[in-house]
């Protein structure tokens, strides 16, 4: 009886050992599920039908003040609040993950030119938008 005591005591420790490994893992490593949303301007990008998100404030924004979106829905029309103080919905995602899903295909140097400024950029893929103000400050 003392064996299985000690048994079930040394596995609830492990389960609770394991359990504490894997939640700091998901604190330090943030998936690219990690939801979250951030508020700004919405302003035209660099590129025909591109967005980015300037002056922006929220909690998980980590400092940056201006973000690359991306694959945003067309239904979120985007064009119709440039220049509008949005709150926009989604997730970050690493510079590996904005290229393929922006379609990057460039070779030689035009890919390194490419992949040098994607690397200067934050890229948020966009999922929800909300209307804030018509103006940005």
């Amino acid at each position: 009886m003392k064996h299985v005591a000690l048994g079930a005591a040394a596995l609830a420790c492990g389960v609770t050992v394991a359990a504490r490994a894997a939640e700091k893992k998901a604190v330090a490593h943030p998936t690219a599920e990690h939801h979250m949303s951030m508020t700004g301007c919405l302003q035209k990008g660099s590129e025909p039908n591109s967005f980015k998100l300037t002056d922006v404030s929220g909690e998980r924004a980590k400092g940056v003040k201006e973000w690359e979106l991306i694959g945003a829905p067309a239904d979120l029309k985007l064009g119709d609040h440039v220049g509008h103080k949005v709150e926009v919905s989604g997730s970050m995602v690493s510079m590996a993950e904005a290229r393929r899903i922006e379609g990057a295909q460039e070779t030689g140097k035009a890919a390194q030119k490419e992949m040098k400024e994607e690397r200067a950029e934050h890229h948020f893929k966009v999922t929800g938008l909300k209307h804030i103000s018509p103006t940005c400050p």
